[in-house]
């Protein structure tokens, strides 16, 4: 790497990573990382917290398969989307692992600075098929996300999906059927539906909230889950200019503000920080105190019912509402892969390691306690590779896709989130907030052009 560059790289560059993190990364030159020079040592960076013992059964699992790899794993704390600074200073610093458990959403921003290497070589190495051969044994868009430029930066592990949470307590005393948000029995009911039936749940004493039905913004309700129901687009492939102030993406916006204006924004968070003050026990929430009656979110959830939610906590799963009743059903799926940081040995034992962890035996010993759905579609497949209790996420994998593998995806997702704040405080117009969104972002992407999606990067192969 030259440490030579120019202003186009450096403002992508530090846009991606921070300024001051960014130079001194461009200034590091190639790095030799890894474990060492033992090229039977590898080194990972992967998972923390709960999910220790599941990353250390499958570990304990490839050392039994492979005596001969000694495997050294190192806890550092995953960052935001978008954020590298432990990776940057430890590539510089020669100390950077040989692999890295990601956000698979900021690979291709990463790829983009040189911060992680693709994959290609290693399958045309030590595979004995062609690459699109060897990476369809992975959900497509799961690939997709971690494709740059024609080029892979790493092999899927875990993914999820959202769907709406809902409280069957809550509906009943309503008099309301619960079965018509029950998934195995419906399919999606209309935004126009959810709005008759939140209105119905919520209720006020004294001028504050009590109970209430849906908060869009709640939870996984970023301008992404909803912009997929309501038809929003981003990017112009012919172009290379973000679309955020599209009508398609405004959209999404006086969705927020037509649901803000309906309960009052800060009523209603008044009423979240009173059931979920700062700081409270995952076991203190508004839905399983039967305050709160549906919420968009992910399959860890559940464990957090079975941790911490009351024994007759009676709830279901639904698809996420769409706009007319025939509407096609819809979700998105994030997750983690296992990368290549520069400075990686790349050698045939860190491609091993690499394999095993996200490949059937791995994924399903992994993803089973973790609640998490397998990226592996053989894993995915199989009855034994997922909990039961996840089956309505397993099963969602036909309507999903991912977000979109922008080399400026950090800088667009947190644009989408702030915009939804400026529209939801009252601050901003849906349409100022997405000419906003579009200000921010679209001059960093053209140091990027011409730059394409990968093709049919968000579809899913099963």
């Amino acid at each position: 790497m030259s440490n030579a560059f120019d202003r186009r790289t450096f403002l992508r560059t530090a846009a991606a990573a921070g300024g001051a993190g960014a130079l001194a990364f461009l200034a590091a030159g190639c790095a030799t990382g890894g474990a060492g020079s033992n090229p039977n040592a590898v080194s990972l960076w992967g998972v923390t917290g709960t999910f220790v013992p599941f990353q250390t059964k499958v570990i304990d699992q490839f050392k039994r398969l492979h005596p001969e790899i000694d495997v050294r794993v190192n806890q550092v704390p995953s960052q935001g989307t978008g954020d590298a600074t432990s990776v940057i200073t430890a590539v510089r610093g020669g100390t950077a692992p040989d692999l890295w458990l990601l956000d698979r959403f900021s690979a291709a921003q990463y790829a983009a600075i040189g911060l992680i290497e693709p994959i290609d070589e290693l399958i045309a190495e030590f595979e004995d098929v062609s690459k699109e051969e060897f990476l369809a044994d992975w959900l497509g868009f799961a690939v997709g996300e971690l494709t740059y430029k024609g080029k892979t930066y790493g092999l899927p592990h875990d993914t999820d999906a959202r769907g709406m949470f809902v409280n069957k307590t809550m509906l009943k005393d309503a008099g309301i059927d619960a079965d018509e948000f029950d998934w195995q029995q419906n399919g999606p009911v209309t935004f126009d539906r959810m709005g008759e039936v939140s209105d119905k749940l919520t209720k006020k004493s004294g001028g504050n909230y009590t109970h209430m039905g849906l908060l869009p913004w709640y939870g996984e309700g970023w301008p992404f889950t909803w912009g997929l129901g309501l038809g929003a687009e981003y990017f112009d492939q012919e172009t290379s200019h973000m679309t955020m102030d599209s009508d398609s993406v405004k959209k999404i916006y006086e969705f927020y503000d037509d649901w803000a204006k309906r309960y009052g924004y800060r009523d209603a968070d008044t009423f979240i920080a009173t059931y979920e003050p700062t700081g409270h026990p995952p076991g203190q929430t508004a839905f399983l105190a039967n305050r709160m009656a549906f919420m968009v979110s992910v399959p860890s959830t559940i464990q957090t019912f079975d941790n911490y939610g009351p024994k007759d906590l009676d709830w279901t799963v639904a698809y996420l509402p769409t706009q007319t009743a025939d509407a096609p059903k819809y979700t998105w799926s994030g997750g983690f892969a296992l990368c290549l940081p520069k400075g990686s040995k790349k050698n045939k034992a860190v491609w091993e390691l690499m394999k095993y962890f996200t490949g059937k035996q791995g994924q399903e010993t992994y993803m089973v306690p973790a609640t998490s759905v397998p990226s592996n579609i053989a894993a995915l497949k199989d009855p034994k590779g997922s909990a039961k209790s996840i089956k309505f996420f397993v099963e969602s994998m036909p309507a999903s896709t991912c977000r979109p593998p922008l080399p400026v995806g950090g800088q667009w997702w947190d644009s989408l989130a702030d915009a939804r704040s400026s529209v939801l405080l009252g601050t901003a117009s849906p349409q100022q907030a997405v000419e906003r969104a579009q200000a921010r972002v679209d001059p960093i992407m053209q140091t990027y052009t011409p730059f394409k999606l990968p093709a049919d990067y968000d579809k899913v192969q099963i």
